[in-house]
Formats: C-alpha cells, sequence, structure tokens
C-alpha cells in the first residue's frame, strides 16, 4: 500500500542502516521520518523512502562525507562528479596504503647487504628537483625537511620539498616503479642541480647511503633517518580551480611593496588586492612564496576552496607538478 507506514526498525531492516543511523540522519536533515508519534517520539517513514534509506546505505559504506550525502540527495542528476571525486579519494588512499605496507616492508628487512637499484631519467630528475628546490626546509629545528623526498610509486618517481610554509612537488616518469622512499640531502640535490647531467643516473641505495652515477657525475650522500611529514592530504586541496594570467599576475605581485599579498579568487579571474565581485573569495599569502610558485610555468592554474585553506598553484599540463601555499592570518606576519 502506497500510504503505509513503516517504523524505524523495519525500515532499518529493509535499508541496512542501523537505527542508530536512521536517527542520526533524522537530527542531521538527511532523512527525515515522515511522522513522528507525539506521545512515544517512535518515527515512521513512508514506503517510498525505504529507496532513499538504502541510498544512504550504500553512500554511508563508501564513508562520503555528509555533506556530500546531501548533496547526493538534493540533486541525484548531479550526484557524477561528487561520486568520481569520492571515487578518487578512496583510490589515492588505497595507493597510500600499498605505499605504507611497501615501506614497512623495508623497514622489517634488516639484512645487512641490502640494496636497492634503478635507473632514473637524469634530466627529467634535475628538472623535477629544480622545481621543487624553492620548497626545502631549513629550520635546524626540522631535519627531516632539510632534503628533497623521493617517493616511488607504480610508474613514476613523486618528489616533494616542504618547509611547512608551503609544499612544492613534481614527477619523474619511470618505466618500472623506482621503489625509493627516502630524503635525498639538500647538499645532494645541489650537487645534481649544478651538474645537470643527461642521460641516465644508476641510482644505488645500501648500508645507508645513496650514490647516483651517471656521465662524468657521481654524487654520493648518507640517507638520513628520518620520516618525512605525510604530504598527500594537501594535494587534494584547491580544487576549484582559475586559470591565472601567470606574467601579468607576476608583474602585479613584483610592484606590490608589502610581504603579504591579498589575491581576490573569482570565478574566471585572479587579482591582487581586495574583492570587488560578489562571490570572490580573498586569501593573503607570502607574496615571495608565490612568486616562486608561479616560476614553474607560464599556463597554470589557482585553486581555492576558502579563505584558511591552503593554496593550490597547479600545472594542468603536467599532472603531478603542484605547489601549496599555506594561507597568513591577516593579523599576522608572514
Amino acid at each position: 500500500m502506497e500510504n503505509e507506514l513503516y517504523g524505524i526498525g523495519r525500515v532499518s531492516a529493509l535499508s541496512g542502516l542501523p537505527v542508530s543511523a536512521l536517527r542520526f540522519y533524522d537530527g542531521a536533515g538527511v532523512l527525515t521520518p515522515s511522522m513522528v508519534d507525539p506521545s512515544s517520539g517512535y518515527r515512521y517513514y513512508e514506503a517510498g523512502q525505504v529507496a532513499r534509506a538504502r541510498l544512504v546505505a550504500h553512500l554511508r559504506r563508501v564513508s562520503l562525507p555528509l555533506s556530500e550525502i546531501r548533496a547526493v540527495l538534493a540533486d541525484p542528476a548531479q550526484a557524477g562528479p561528487v561520486l568520481a571525486a569520492h571515487l578518487a579519494r578512496l583510490e589515492a588512499g588505497l595507493a597510500d596504503a600499498r605505499r605504507e605496507i611497501s615501506i614497512v616492508h623495508q623497514l622489517l628487512d634488516t639484512t645487512e647487504t641490502a640494496m636497492h637499484r634503478c635507473t632514473l631519467p637524469a634530466a627529467a630528475l634535475v628538472r623535477a628537483l629544480r622545481e621543487v628546490r624553492y620548497a626545502v626546509g631549513e629550520d635546524p629545528e626540522q631535519p627531516r625537511l632539510h632534503g628533497v623526498h623521493l617517493d616511488g610509486e607504480a610508474d613514476r618517481l613523486r618528489v616533494v620539498a616542504t618547509d611547512r610554509y608551503r609544499l612544492a612537488t613534481s614527477e619523474v616518469p619511470t618505466a618500472e616503479g623506482a621503489g625509493l622512499h627516502l630524503l635525498l640531502p639538500t647538499t645532494a640535490v645541489d650537487e645534481l642541480l649544478a651538474a645537470d647531467p643527461t642521460g641516465d643516473l644508476d641510482v644505488v641505495v645500501t648500508d645507508g647511503t645513496i650514490t647516483l652515477t651517471g656521465t662524468d657525475v657521481t654524487v654520493r650522500a648518507e640517507v638520513p633517518d628520518v620520516d618525512y611529514p605525510s604530504y598527500r592530504a594537501l594535494l587534494e586541496h584547491g580544487r576549484r580551480q582559475v586559470p591565472v594570467d601567470v606574467p601579468a599576475l607576476r608583474a602585479r605581485l613584483e610592484g606590490d611593496p608589502d610581504e603579504v599579498s591579498l589575491l581576490s579568487v573569482g570565478t574566471d579571474d585572479v587579482r591582487v588586492g581586495e574583492s570587488g565581485h560578489p562571490g570572490d573569495v580573498v586569501v593573503a599569502v607570502n607574496r615571495r612564496f608565490l612568486l616562486e610558485a608561479l616560476a614553474v610555468g607560464d599556463q597554470l592554474t589557482l585553486g581555492l576552496d576558502d579563505p584558511i585553506s591552503p593554496l593550490a598553484v597547479r600545472d594542468p599540463g603536467r599532472e603531478g607538478v603542484m605547489s601549496v601555499l599555506m594561507p597568513v592570518r591577516q593579523d599576522q606576519p608572514a
């Protein structure tokens, strides 16, 4: 019967949502019962709400955030991008888990003669190191930031640098996973940049030492025994991307005498200064840091979710090349 009402226990059995979850989603305004008994407080649902409850149950099982569950239920026709973005996050999380397990296996390997060897394209590695070098940390209290993190994946080597105020990342394509998960010290990074090798680099890691050998160049350094900070969550920031006229923005920033610059991010442009358009997001950033992030190319996008979230600068032509800048509180210096 179309007008039949189901009790909360019956809806729980039919949908797979626990009674406690149905109560939660009622309070959150996601799944409101058709009727609540004023004397007992017992909830009753229409038959048509069971399908909605089943949908919520499936979304809950894949850990879709509450705000995004609301978006899917409010406009199912537009659910595709929301679900695709969440699936990408889940896949990235699985990749992170595999990477961490790989590192655990390496740490469990106590064989004294353990050695790792791989080959990297020298020019691609040098380019990636050059793109992130400006973000290498120098704080003496943070030795784990004194270099560039080499983080191997299945078909690429991710190159990362951060000083906690900004992060820069680039990638080196590899035919096979490089298998490297280590900090390349700043001195070794600078030696490679000065040598500017071409061809291939033979990379050998053994006994706490990394050796990179190419045509007319050999760079050797001790591998610091440090745990690099988790950085991958930062790569998800700034998904609201706006194309940037890099030369024009650089010219405006270079003419700004202040250490901190205000950026007004609209739907299709970025301006320096206070917002003059409804809907603009205004964020304060370290001017020098932003200029360094913009140096990687002339065709970039700027991503910003809100004024207190990290600012992301991406190269749309090169996936994996990006910078993330922490916003500056406007009541504090950069």
